[in-house]
């Protein structure tokens, strides 16, 4: 068994060491196909097996619960600065794991990796902090892909992302589906892209590709359908609530999602599509961003 998995997201590459846990991501659907040649250079590293325990001067920036509330979760930072992501279960004989990052460093420690649900999500959290100098962010969304671009259906849990998506690929010729929970944004050679990744909730859609990224909708429910383009200042209300919202309360990780948010608005028309669960409402938002067809 390796005692390491190099994986590659978004062009780029990171290493995981740790044997349990390498053999562990190897197993868990969408990681295999993110997995490279080992001799391939990593920029980042995340190793499991450390020593960490919450220090003492340990202030909470962030709490939430997920996985049916069986998992409690922390993230906040030390006085010195430091980074700590902490992960509970609530199930009997189940470890916790303790992740530690500091800001700038190309590694995250951490303890064991838990259970697989605990794994993955871990890797989510190792990864949003260890992309986000890079221009790059995981962003909560159902990203479809039409004429070789990609569009990104933004919206709290319940408004109908999903929906939406299974709408287009349906009745919009050509459409599909690139990532249905969490897809990456990386800005790379000045361009804006949309990648697939491990993650990609129920549905499971794992792509290891890349389309540059033609537009964002932000849904929401109505008995109409209608779509209109968002003024700037709109449009970063309408994404950045979609970002890693636990990273949001840091002010570091903030300016550096903000900054570069600004710059994907530049390139990004960002729409608000007021819809029905139709076939309608495809065609609304299909028609807005791609014009209709001839």
């Amino acid at each position: 068994m390796a005692d390491f998995i190099t994986l590659k997201v978004a062009n780029h590459v990171f290493r995981v060491e740790g044997a349990a846990e390498s053999e562990m991501l190897r197993s868990l659907p969408g990681f295999s196909v993110f997995v490279v040649d080992d001799n391939q250079e990593p920029e980042w590293c995340v190793r499991f097996g450390c020593q960490i325990q919450k220090p003492e001067s340990y202030t909470e920036l962030y709490n939430f619960n997920f996985e049916l509330d069986i998992v409690t979760c922390s993230w906040g930072k030390a006085d010195d600065g430091t980074y700590y992501f902490l992960m509970d279960s609530h199930e009997e004989g189940q470890p916790q794991v303790r992740m530690r990052y500091h800001f700038g460093s190309n590694v995250v420690e951490a303890t064991q990796g838990g259970t697989p649900m605990m794994l993955r999500f871990a890797m989510w959290m190792a990864l949003g902090m260890l992309s986000c100098s890079s221009k790059m962010v995981l962003i909560h969304s159902s990203t479809i892909v039409h004429q070789n671009r990609a569009v990104l259906f933004l919206g709290e849990s319940g408004t109908g992302k999903s929906t939406h998506t299974r709408l287009w690929l349906k009745h919009i010729p050509d459409a599909h589906l690139l990532n249905d929970d969490s897809p990456v944004i990386s800005i790379q050679d000045g361009k804006v892209y949309a990648f697939g990744s491990p993650w990609s909730g129920k549905t499971h859609c794992y792509h290891q590709l890349q389309f540059p990224l033609a537009a964002a909708v932000r849904l929401s429910q109505a008995p109409y359908n209608k779509i209109r383009r968002l003024s700037i200042i709109e449009a970063f209300s309408s994404i950045q609530p979609s970002f890693p919202p636990a990273l949001a309360q840091d002010e570091k990780f903030l300016d550096l999602m903000v900054d570069m948010l600004s710059e994907v608005l530049m390139q990004v028309p960002v729409y608000h599509l007021e819809c029905l669960p139709d076939e309608a409402a495809a065609w609304t938002s299909h028609d807005a961003i791609f014009g209709p067809l001839q």
